[in-house]
């Protein structure tokens, strides 16, 4: 039987899974990071992990969420109070894509047996969640563009399933091939800027 632990106890214990989880799966990476590896660096029972996370990829999916709002943190940098123009709107995609390569979580977004392991594991409603969170960050930007008639009057939803989309086909490196890649991307962020940004901004930020 597992232990019973306070609410503060349960608080403490949770952040330090997601701060010790960070650490192990950053290292040895999802498929290869054991529950008893994750219980015994914060100090519990295997058993009391179930008091928290219902598996190792809900974990992992937690701090996936975590790290994707710090790369939403750093991609506001490049947008907030300035200019919409194609040229920045274009950099800002890039920005996300190379947030993505260079994260030790998120680039092992790459690896589609992660990815397939987290849609078996991984509750639907919380994935659903994650495109929610997506909308309610991109969403104020957009609607602000449209009304200031910088950027094409499409549903902001369907503008952030777009970048979605372009994230997703990033995790296709493999298929793609090395030698496109880089260039495959390019094209595809440079159609997307001049398909939705539809005014060059003036020459002030």
């Amino acid at each position: 039987m597992s232990k019973k632990f306070t609410d503060q106890e349960k608080v403490y214990i949770r952040q330090r899974l997601i701060e010790e989880g960070k650490k192990l799966f950053e290292t040895f990476g999802l498929m290869k990071t054991s529950i008893g590896e994750l219980t015994k660096s914060v100090g519990i029972a295997q058993g009391s992990f179930y008091n928290f996370f219902m598996s190792k990829e809900e974990l992992y999916y937690e701090i996936i969420e975590q790290e994707e709002e710090k790369v939403q943190n750093e991609l506001t940098e490049v947008l907030i109070n300035k200019t919409l123009t194609k040229d920045r709107f274009a950099q800002f995609l890039h920005l996300g894509i190379k947030s993505l390569d260079k994260n030790p979580i998120l680039s092992q977004l790459y690896d589609e047996r992660v990815m397939q392991q987290l849609s078996r594991k991984v509750p639907v409603e919380k994935l659903a969640l994650n495109a929610d969170k997506d909308l309610s960050f991109f969403a104020p930007f957009i609607t602000d563009w449209q009304e200031i008639g910088v950027m094409k009057k499409i549903d902001p939803e369907v503008i952030v399933s777009m970048i979605r989309s372009l994230i997703l086909l990033s995790l296709q490196r493999k298929y793609i091939g090395e030698a496109n890649f880089e260039e495959t991307m390019t094209q595809f962020i440079q159609m997307m800027a001049d398909g939705l940004v539809i005014e060059e901004a003036s020459t002030y930020d």
